[in-house]
C-alpha cells in the first residue's frame, strides 16, 4: 500500500468514526427530547427536530458509505484510479474528496445533467 493511500486511509477512518459519533450523539438527543411531556408546540419542535435527524441521517449514511468504499478501493488496491477511464484520480482531487472514484473530468460528464454527484 502506497504513503498517501495510507494517509488517506486513516483520514477515512476518521472521517467514518466522526460520522457515527455523530449519528449515535444525534439520535439519542431526539430520543431524549421526545421523553418529556408537552403542549402543541412542544410536539411541533419535536416534529421538527425529527424530520431533521432523518434528514441529517440520510445525508451521513450516504457519505459513510462513500467513505467504506473507499476504503474497500485502497484494500484492493483500485484507490486513485477513475471508476471509469481508468486514469489517476489528481492528489488535489484525492485531498479535497478523499473517497472520490472519479477523476474531475469524469465527474464532470456525470454531473453534466445538472445534478451534483458526491462521488
Amino acid at each position: 500500500m502506497k504513503k498517501t493511500d495510507q494517509n488517506n486511509r486513516s483520514k477515512l477512518i476518521a472521517q467514518a468514526e466522526l460520522i457515527k459519533a455523530r449519528m449515535n450523539t444525534t439520535a439519542a438527543s431526539v430520543v431524549a427530547y421526545r421523553d418529556g411531556q408537552g403542549d402543541y408546540g412542544d410536539m411541533s419542535e419535536q416534529s421538527q427536530q425529527e424530520w431533521l435527524f432523518v434528514n441529517r441521517n440520510s445525508a451521513n449514511t450516504r457519505e459513510l458509505t462513500l467513505i467504506e468504499n473507499a476504503l474497500r478501493r485502497i484494500q484492493e488496491g483500485t484507490y486513485g484510479i477513475c471508476s471509469r477511464c481508468d486514469k489517476a484520480i489528481s492528489p488535489q482531487r484525492l485531498k479535497a474528496v478523499p473517497w472520490a472514484e472519479c477523476c474531475v473530468q469524469c465527474q464532470d460528464q456525470l454531473a453534466g445533467g445538472g445534478t451534483l454527484a458526491l462521488a
